[in-house]
């Protein structure tokens, strides 16, 4: 409470408010909050339109208030740093409009200027903004500690294999546990080259049409080679006889371990689910023979450490600019998303964050062999029991689970499929990230087309619905907070964070259609938010509609506005003006003006009438029925309500 008390005194004494665009300062600070209060009449003198002078004066004003908060936790930035974000209207939209704390934006910022050295910081400055918004929203501390560029280094296999028949010490049960597996042999016969697993093909809709199952796994046409190789313990949990040989084994070894897995419940190529106590039992001698591993360094334990946020953009930079040879450049169709995109466009991409090691292996899959998942094996009902599915192919590895490199091992399900699209994608520097659907997952990338200079967010294994049943795991870039939820993935978001497919979508619309448009109608909805909420009330929507005016896919601005009709005839004239303004942009490439976005929009009108009082007067509820009706509502219980009121004497 001190601090709050001591953050509004100082902020008091220079005329500015505790700034945050997401809701107003403190009555206390008010009536000293000259630099507010100049703002706000600003407003006023221009009839609430957002005008340059208005973008002028929110930028002054959010500028000294984040540098009174920097001044008060006691850190500064060099003057000329700030005035290169000023200097630069992208940054400073970013900066000062896109999160409620431009202060520790600043400093992210500034820590990433450090670490990936000021000519690439400049180069990639969108991708180091998006990296600063979600390190920011995160609640991550930046470092402005001065220090020279920082030298990435990608961490080696981890593992760190234990001599088990060491003469020097007593052999423990995990040692000979170990030693049965390298004692004994197996013979396979194993396909001559690599099968690769089928690619799913999607419809126009974007839903996958589904590919005919083999039903032989071993082509007849594909040659095959046996070979003979060590003991894996899924060959142990799949066999019975082995089974008793293990158990045999170590009994002389002075160990009463029993085991019994029964014979080929589980097995490499295994789909069925496993019930009852022969589930248990399999389990236990999973759990025996993966610590095993783990104990004696054959296994990881837990994924490598996630890279700080400047480790994610240095890698993404070091592979942006890899230049193949022309004839691979074409091949590889390199690079797969300019890195240089507007930041709207890159924090799903600065938001993912999979160990360094994770990604280099299959970046160098990529550059040497085109190696390119995105998709991998479908196992059925054994992927819901993760202690199934991981017993079934249980060996030694140089990666642990949740990595994309186990579930292109072991297979998976819609929620594998996904996550290995999205990593895969995200690996290559492509914006990716997995999605939800009713009962299903999937994943949403951004792509570029050079010929058209425009961007879109398109889905993927789709298989539940379209894109009106999507959402995507990233975080919306205007979002105040970004929770990550822990999972064993590590980088999927809280779902009550997520928005739906056509907010992602609308980025990409918003940037084709004017980029500065979009970024000048964030600041104009910053500048709504520090309204009084009688002015917001009475003015606000004069503000929300000069900022639509300048982009009209701004969902913020659209969300903000059909938040603030209080009236059914007010949502109806918005709507109105809505279609008016997004009909400008007809034949603008990458700027539809039907479809999801305008029945969203639509469909939200309809949804708040419904919960709003009726009109008093019988005319004017002949009004907004003729509205609804001519806007084809389906709401068939409204439209009666409206009937019977506009009949009313």
């Amino acid at each position: 409470m001190k601090r709050t008390q001591g953050i509004l005194v100082v902020l008091a004494a220079v005329g500015l408010p505790a700034y945050s665009p997401a809701a107003n300062p403190p009555a206390e600070v008010r009536p000293t909050d000259a630099a507010r209060n100049q703002l706000l009449q600003l407003c006023e003198n221009e009839n609430y339109a957002f005008t340059p002078k208005v973008r002028k004066a929110f930028l002054d004003f959010a500028r000294k208030g984040a540098l009174a908060v920097l001044t008060l936790k006691g850190k500064s930035l060099p003057p000329e740093f700030v005035a290169w974000v000023d200097g630069d209207p992208d940054m400073a939209a970013g900066v000062y409009a896109a999160h409620n704390k431009p202060e520790d934006v600043l400093l992210w910022l500034y820590s990433l200027r450090l670490d990936l050295g000021k000519a690439k910081f400049e180069k990639y400055r969108h991708l180091a903004l998006s990296a600063a918004l979600v390190s920011t929203k995160e609640g991550l501390e930046a470092d402005i500690t001065p220090r020279k560029p920082l030298q990435l280094i990608i961490g080696r296999d981890p593992r760190k294999p234990v001599k088990t028949r060491n003469p020097d010490r007593k052999l423990d049960v995990n040692d000979h546990i170990i030693n049965f597996l390298n004692e004994h042999t197996i013979e396979e016969n194993v396909p001559v080259g690599k099968i690769e697993p089928p690619e799913l093909k999607y419809d126009d809709r974007g839903i996958a049409i589904p590919v005919p199952e083999n039903k032989n796994p071993q082509d007849d046409t594909q040659a095959n080679q046996k070979l003979t190789r060590n003991l894996y313990a899924a060959d142990v949990l799949a066999s019975r006889e082995l089974q008793l040989k293990f158990n045999s084994y170590m009994k002389t070894k002075g160990y009463q371990v029993d085991i019994d897995c029964g014979d080929r419940v589980i097995h490499w190529n295994s789909k069925a689910a496993v019930h009852g106590e022969q589930r248990k039992k399999i389990e236990k001698a999973y759990r025996l023979f993966r610590g095993a591993y783990e104990t004696k360094g054959l296994l990881p334990a837990q994924r490598d450490p996630f890279p700080s946020p400047a480790e994610r953009c240095a890698y993404i930079i070091r592979n942006f600019e890899y230049e193949f040879p022309p004839v691979l450049q074409a091949k590889r169709k390199w690079p797969r998303f300019p890195l240089t995109a507007p930041w709207p466009m890159l924090t799903m991409l600065a938001a993912d964050r999979q160990p360094l090691r994770e990604r280099e292996e299959r970046w160098i899959a990529f550059r040497d062999r085109g190696e390119f998942h995105q998709y991998g094996e479908y196992i059925g009902a054994i992927a819901q029991q993760f202690t199934m599915q991981s017993a079934r192919r249980l060996k030694p590895y140089a990666f642990s689970y949740a990595t994309i490199q186990m579930m292109l091992k072991d297979g998976g399900v819609c929620g594998t499929m996904g996550s290995i699209a999205a990593r895969g994608g995200s690996n290559l520097g492509i914006p990716s990230c997995q999605a939800t659907q009713p009962g299903h997952c999937a994943f949403v990338s951004f792509h570029f087309d050079p010929k058209t200079e425009t961007y879109r967010c398109q889905g993927g294994q789709y298989a539940t619905g379209g894109d009106e049943k999507t959402g995507p795991f990233t975080p919306w870039p205007f979002d105040d907070k970004f929770r990550r939820n822990n999972r064993m993935g590590g980088y999927e978001i809280e779902f009550h964070n997520r928005k739906p497919m056509v907010y992602h979508q609308s980025l990409a619309w918003g940037v084709n259609y004017d980029l500065s448009g979009f970024l000048d109608a964030t600041i104009a909805h910053s500048v709504f938010r520090l309204l009084p909420k009688e002015q917001r009330q009475g003015n606000g929507m004069k503000l929300l509609e000069s900022g639509l005016a300048l982009n009209p896919y701004h969902f913020l601005l659209v969300d903000a506005a059909q938040e603030t009709a209080s009236t059914p005839q007010d949502q109806i004239r918005f709507w109105n003006q809505f279609l008016k303004m997004l009909s400008s942009a007809k034949d603008k490439p990458g700027c539809p003006t039907e479809g999801l976005y305008n029945t969203t929009v639509k469909d939200r009108m309809f949804a708040r009438i419904a919960r709003m009082p009726m009109p008093k007067e019988p005319a004017v509820a002949q009004e907004v029925l003729t509205s609804l009706e001519r806007a084809r509502c389906k709401d068939q219980k409204v439209l009666d309500t409206y009937r019977r009121a506009s009949q009313d004497k």
